[in-house]
């Protein structure tokens, strides 16, 4: 099947017949590197980009581009978010579970190793161009599920029916492919989250706000003006969701914001506020999303702790049952918390809406912090890495003193705080008789207890972020 790029026609070959099916949309240029006639190599062959469809789900949408190497035969390169894997079909499998009975999390033996489900959704085809292996158009539904054991991939397509076919590769990088002709970073601020030639300023659906700073970055973003959720669809812009009247959130660093890092110029195109739910503490912190048109997406995360520099991991840690093993470190579980977003402004390379939930653990390790965070329909990993307030201040161009540090008594939570609280609150209300009869003495000796008793929890939680190392 073929897509042709100048009438949109999707042209189906049957023996020596070319049969028009219908027409595919155009699809929406991102913020890929990748196009058609990009070349490269993949375990020692070359291969050339000749396709391509973007399947969109509730959240967002990703590529898959349809290579083929020297010798004819063919291969899937996923793009999404910054993230590459490549993998190659290897049939269907004699034993696999049912697409609705995997959930991430879920772990199955594949080629001697033993994956887990990362992700596990139901999207839809929405664009397609160049040449591609089957007939596909818009509408075409698919059910895929991906699993992951350190850096290779398995994905399980049930698109066709109940019995899957299964792709497995290894996550990647353009740079590990060798690739060539891709997109110039001009190409990407050009074009991206744009129709080929169709440039449009960028208003608010919902209440008429100009958005400045973010078009072409990101396909979903939230109104700074009046907090609705707009997805953005080439020339389109479309309202999913309003919020009623929500108080402008203080933040330390603003939309629009450039820092320089590493000689490398990147652009604050979203942030967003969470609070925690779930444990014995209740604190909020704000995660700021920078893009880069070739560098992709990098985190910043401002929190009582301080700062940390949080990029999203593409390679599974090995999981040692007590703990992480990462790049020749181990790293220890410390935390599990809820995470919920209570406000959020700018744009986002996936549907961000307030009150969206994801459970989080955290393994502390000799140089930085890693985080799983679980949804219904996917797992993610990331690593951060701790940075001064002096460092971003001079990433963003601010004067010394104009980034707050952490706050010196609330580095960090204690696994002991919660014992600590209702053991003093059970002690106080115990011994409220006696402190009306024992006086003083009785007093002095309940504050030492209780002086001792939190002692540990103070001394953990000045000490939490010492763990993760100095850079």
């Amino acid at each position: 099947m073929a897509v042709c790029s100048y009438c949109r026609s999707t042209l189906l070959r049957e023996a020596d017949v070319v049969r028009n099916i219908g027409r595919m949309s155009e699809v929406i240029e991102d913020h890929t590197r990748i196009q058609i006639t990009t070349s490269g190599q993949y375990e020692g062959r070359n291969f050339a980009v000749v396709g391509r469809i973007q399947l969109r789900y509730e959240d967002g949408f990703w590529n898959e581009w349809h290579v083929l190497f020297d010798d004819g035969t063919a291969g899937w390169l996923s793009d999404g978010s910054g993230q590459y894997v490549f993998t190659l079909e290897k049939g269907a499998p004699s034993k696999a579970p049912a697409f609705e009975q995997i959930r991430p999390g879920a772990v199955i033996p594949w080629d001697g190793q033993r994956f887990t489900a990362t992700d596990v959704r139901t999207a839809q085809c929405v664009a397609g161009e160049g040449e591609l292996p089957f007939q596909v158009g818009s509408g075409y539904v698919a059910r895929v599920a991906d699993f992951r054991s350190g850096e290779r991939f398995l994905t399980l397509d049930y698109s066709e029916g109940e019995t899957p076919k299964v792709y497995l590769g290894v996550a990647t990088t353009l740079e590990a492919l060798k690739c060539q002709l891709l997109r110039s970073a001009e190409q990407v601020e050009d074009t991206a989250g744009k129709l080929a030639g169709k440039a449009k300023a960028l208003e608010c659906p919902s209440c008429g706000a100009g958005i400045d700073n973010v078009p072409g970055k990101a396909d979903h973003l939230v109104c700074p003006s009046c907090h609705a959720e707009v997805a953005l669809e080439g020339d389109k812009a479309e309202v999913l969701k309003k919020h009623d009247e929500i108080t402008q959130a203080h933040t330390t660093l603003q939309l629009g914001d450039v820092a320089t890092i590493d000689k490398v110029k990147w652009q604050l195109i979203g942030l967003m506020r969470c609070r925690e739910y779930g444990s014995d503490e209740s604190s909020t912190w704000t995660e700021y999303l920078l893009f880069h048109a070739t560098k992709g997406f990098l985190w910043l995360v401002e929190s009582d702790e301080g700062w940390t520099r949080t990029s999203v991991l593409n390679r599974l840690p090995d999981d040692q049952g007590t703990g992480l093993r990462y790049d020749g470190r181990s790293y220890t579980r410390k935390w599990d918390y809820g995470s919920e977003v209570i406000y959020a402004a700018g744009a986002f390379n996936w549907r961000v809406s307030i009150g969206d939930k994801t459970w989080v653990t955290d393994y502390y390790g000799p140089d930085g912090i890693l985080s799983q965070e679980k949804s219904e329909a996917e797992i993610t990993w990331s690593k951060s890495q701790k940075v001064s307030a002096r460092e971003i201040a001079e990433w963003f161009g601010r004067p010394a003193d104009a980034i707050a540090g952490p706050a010196p008594l609330t580095a960090g939570r204690s696994p002991l705080h919660g014992f600590a609280k209702a053991a003093s609150w059970a002690a106080v209300i115990f011994n409220a008789p006696q402190l009306f009869r024992g006086g003083v003495l009785t007093l002095l000796i309940l504050g030492l207890a209780l002086l001792m008793l939190w002692v540990p929890v103070w001394s953990a939680r000045t000490s939490v972020f010492a763990d993760v190392g100095d850079d």
